[in-house]
């Protein structure tokens, strides 16, 4: 059995990513040039499906959605969720229009993915300035006026099942200073499309919360969410037949 993980893993590695390559270079990158930010974005969201439909027939990731009544259709909001693996974000990008995302400069000067990330309106940040929390509520206005779905992981990068990280509180600050609501999300994801080599067979799932509850204090606020994308994550984790994985200081608590 791990000898045909192992071969289906090599398989989809290489075909994911020479999927990727071929795809957003030459049929979604020319749009940067000669097309609409909405054609970008249709470009990206066929990408995403069709690495949704890879993950799923070449290696056996199945993937389902729970509470996509949550999600408003036609009003800015953030979506605060947590980060395990690369198909998280292709999980989401499919769910509306207008979704957009915070990305680290770096990412805008690395070659196809900087020039679709422009041209798709994905908002550059500087984890390093000083000035990030003041840029972050003019990222909230501009999210409000364009009734977009602003990604945040609260987490600020992908962790590993199995692992923790202390929640970031961008979430709170851009809901506090333009009043957007923050809907929460789930997630098993890592279990199954890992952030190394070998990925299992499985169902991922993206599990989508109401909007948290507006006027909470910070303190309030953080352990809500982390009661969603970290300890309900863990909870989706042992669903899955995984709970052997869930952090151990989580398993007494």
């Amino acid at each position: 059995m791990q000898i045909i993980n192992a071969v289906r893993s090599l398989l989809f590695n290489v075909l994911f990513y020479s999927y990727g390559i071929l795809f957003l270079g030459l049929v979604a990158l020319p749009f940067c040039y000669i097309g609409s930010e909405k054609t970008v974005r249709r470009m990206v969201d066929v990408f995403c499906r069709g690495a949704r439909g890879m993950a799923r027939w070449v290696m056996g990731i199945r993937y389902e959605y729970r509470g996509l009544e949550h999600i408003p259709m036609d009003t800015g909001f953030i979506l605060a969720a947590a980060h395990q693996s690369n198909l998280d974000p292709i999980m989401t990008f499919p769910i509306r229009d207008g979704v957009t995302a915070l990305a680290k400069k770096e990412l805008f000067k690395t070659p196809i993915v900087g020039q679709i990330l422009r041209a798709m309106g994905i908002i550059r940040i500087d984890r390093q300035s000083k000035k990030a929390h003041t840029a972050m509520e003019g990222v909230g206005r501009q999210v409000k006026a364009n009734k977009n779905l602003l990604i945040i992981y609260p987490q600020g990068t992908r962790v590993p099942v199995g692992e923790t990280k202390r929640l970031k509180s961008g979430a709170y600050h851009v809901h506090v200073d333009t009043g957007l609501p923050v809907i929460p999300v789930a997630t098993n994801t890592g279990l199954f499309w890992t952030k190394g080599f070998f990925h299992r067979s499985g169902q991922a799932v993206y599990e989508i919360h109401p909007p948290m509850e507006a006027g909470l204090t910070k303190e309030a606020f953080m352990k809500n969410l982390e009661g969603i994308i970290v300890d309900r994550s863990h909870e989706l984790m042992a669903e899955a037949g995984y709970g052997d994985l869930v952090p151990a200081a989580k398993k007494t608590e």
